[in-house]
């Protein structure tokens, strides 16, 4: 099961980078795993530095994004976003603008989800986007269980400030895992 998850979100990352127009170095990267990876000579300086980011793990805006997501403190999370951002959780259909949104997007989530947890699985960048393949886990308020799903957010970055996050996951697996009906609403 765990190998069949690794492969489903390493096709919907790849998926929703190619919608996302990001390519290259990831694909590049992606058929030679046990080689160095380092673009042709002929690569445009972004697929290189998308390249390098991949080799040298992953781009530092991911790594700050966890952990912003994994503290107690919403405007850590903010402090990533430019003033005038969105983060969109498509899953759930909501979306909230400026650092003060996010904070409170964070707050709240933090409020519903028990031991809410973000993990990055991988990341990659090019040409101001990043890509992150991530799992969300955590115990929704009320639930009977916990849950742990699979999940992909594509950053747009002005600088090094993001300004839109899209979050996508499968909001029916949540439910299920959780132990709860998947017409539950959330208020």
């Amino acid at each position: 099961m765990k190998i069949i998850r690794h492969s489903l979100v390493t096709a919907i990352t790849a998926a929703v980078a190619g919608v996302a127009g990001i390519t290259g170095a990831a694909a590049y990267n992606s058929q030679q795993p046990d080689q160095a990876r380092t673009p042709t000579r002929s690569a445009s300086a972004s697929v290189e530095k998308a390249g390098r980011h991949w080799q040298h793990g992953k781009p530092a805006i991911a790594n700050a994004w966890e952990k912003a997501w994994n503290s107690e403190d919403p405007k850590r999370l903010a402090a990533l976003f430019t003033s005038d951002a969105r983060y969109s959780d498509h899953a759930l259909g909501q979306t909230f603008r400026g650092r003060d949104g996010v904070a409170q997007w964070a707050t709240v989530t933090k409020q519903f989800v028990n031991n809410a947890n973000v993990q990055v699985n991988s990341a990659f960048a090019d040409d101001g986007q990043v890509a992150i393949s991530w799992t969300f886990s955590g115990h929704l308020a009320g639930a009977p269980k916990p849950f742990s799903v699979p999940a992909v957010a594509i950053l747009k970055m002005r600088g090094n400030k993001i300004v839109t996050n899209d979050d996508y996951y499968n909001r029916a697996d949540v439910l299920s895992q959780s132990g709860l009906p998947a017409d539950t609403v959330f208020n």
